[in-house]
């Protein structure tokens, strides 16, 4: 574990904490506390148990080391498990990679674990296990904005189709209707001009009377 005064001269400055593997993790340096840091990176803060720090890096040229340093603020507690308490409530990402990666809410926090609630799940995750928490993710937040405007797209494209076969429909009803009708017009004219047809034939049979 690297000494807190180590951390200490390095405040301000881009670092890189442990060499490589997921628990590598690059950022600007913004605070040390007594048994973690937070550095600002591009995922948003990230909080280090020092625990699990095996080595501590500075960027040779500050500029190229890709991170924004915009972060500028972040909590300060009195010890990881109060920082965790502080988290309480908020999106996280536990872990940097691997299979003990895991993202969710932090529902609560015990003297020796933290419970996440994750895809409707409570997972406990022993504090211990807990190498970094990194908060302000904001690919998640891209991610369900595309999704919601896809769905709502797609809603809107069925509802269009759905319209127009209706009106399809309509016009196909009033079709039927109006030759319905003009069939029954005619049947009507036919039936009258047949009428008049044997009305003007009794007539021709008629004979004045005999007279002797």
């Amino acid at each position: 574990m690297v000494e807190n005064s180590t951390f200490k001269s390095l405040i301000g400055s881009e670092v890189k904490i442990n060499r490589g593997g997921h628990d590598a993790i690059t950022g600007k340096l913004i605070g040390v506390h007594s048994n973690y840091v937070a550095l600002s990176s591009e995922d948003g803060a990230v909080y280090v148990n020092t625990t699990h720090v095996k080595s501590i890096s500075q960027s040779p040229n500050q500029k190229s080391s890709g991170t924004n340093g915009s972060i500028t603020t972040h909590i300060k507690a009195s010890s990881f498990n109060a920082l965790l308490h502080e988290l309480r409530h908020n999106f996280v990402k536990i872990n940097r990679g691997g299979p003990e990666k895991l993202e969710g809410i932090i529902s609560d926090v015990t003297s020796d674990h933290a419970i996440v609630i994750t895809n409707n799940e409570l997972i406990r995750v022993p504090l211990f296990h807990i190498k970094s928490v990194t908060v302000g993710l904001k690919s998640r937040g891209n991610k369900n904005g595309n999704k919601s405007r896809n769905t709502n797209g797609n809603a809107k494209s069925g509802g269009n189709k759905s319209s127009k076969s209706n009106r399809s429909g309509n016009r196909t009803n009033r079709s039927d209707r109006s030759n319905r009708s003009q069939r029954s017009d005619r049947s009507h004219r036919s039936s009258r001009s047949g009428n008049r047809d044997r009305g003007s034939q009794g007539f021709n049979f008629w004979t004045p009377p005999f007279f002797s």
